[in-house]
């Protein structure tokens, strides 16, 4: 009996054994499941860009709403004057230029491939879109045996003003939420301002000129100019 029951023991010992050496000699479990698109979505959808160019200086904050769709809701502002001479009718004109402007923007960055940063872009932007063009004389003016100074003879202005709204397309490069902690981007394309309103404000010497002909003949001359372009340089951060 007693060696019956070493023998029992012996051999249990022996199984476990055996299970204990082919349980060692199994490779460890490898974890090969992939992430799904929402744990990727996760680890990056929200980041900011700084951008300058066209439509002056600003910034946008971006959001990932899929693997391929990218939301960027952004603000600039530009404050632009710049001057000139000309000749009109003989006589030499300074002209100021002026572009005083805030956007605000609603984009949608759309991707044709996730394995690239080039995608396509739509979406609109609000801006007071107000363009404006002084005229004076740049020459003192002689008239019989009067002579008049160019502050005398008055200034002449021209307000251009475009829609409020306008729908953009264009095309871009570089992501809005970079793939690694910073990344560049630019953006280009244009926005549909439509038929631009056009005004005149006359003083003094240049007085007659406000009439509606006048207004009639400057709002023809602009009538093709539908479409204002925008190019923008991007310095895109991702958050998270």
């Amino acid at each position: 009996m007693k060696i019956n029951i070493l023998v029992l023991v012996m051999l249990t010992l022996g199984v476990d054994n055996i299970f204990a050496q082919s349980s060692a000699s199994l490779p460890a479990k490898v974890n090969t499941e992939k992430k799904t698109d929402s744990e990727v979505l996760t680890k990056r959808r929200l980041g900011i860009s700084l951008q300058a160019g066209s439509t002056g200086i600003g910034g946008s904050l971006n959001i990932k709403l899929a693997k391929k769709i990218e939301l960027s809701v952004g603000y600039s502002m530009i404050e632009i004057s710049s001057k000139l001479q000309t000749t009109f009718d003989g006589q030499s004109v300074d002209l100021t230029v002026q572009n005083k402007n805030n956007y605000t923007s609603i984009i949608f960055n759309l991707y044709p491939s996730i394995n690239s940063s080039f995608h396509f872009v739509l979406g609109a932007v609000n801006s007071g879109n107000t363009f404006r063009i002084d005229a004076i004389s740049a020459d003192s003016q002689e008239y019989g045996k009067i002579i008049f100074a160019p502050n005398q003879l008055g200034r002449l202005t021209f307000n251009l003003q475009g829609a409020q709204w306008m729908p953009l397309a264009g095309i871009g490069f570089g992501r809005a939420i970079p793939n690694k902690r910073i990344g560049f981007g630019l953006d280009l394309g244009a926005a549909y301002w439509g038929k631009l309103n056009t005004t005149i404000e006359a003083e003094k010497a240049f007085s007659p000129t406000n009439d509606a002909n006048n207004v009639s003949v400057l709002n023809d001359a602009f009538a093709e100019f539908n479409w204002l372009p925008f190019i923008n340089f991007k310095l895109n951060i991702k958050l998270f």
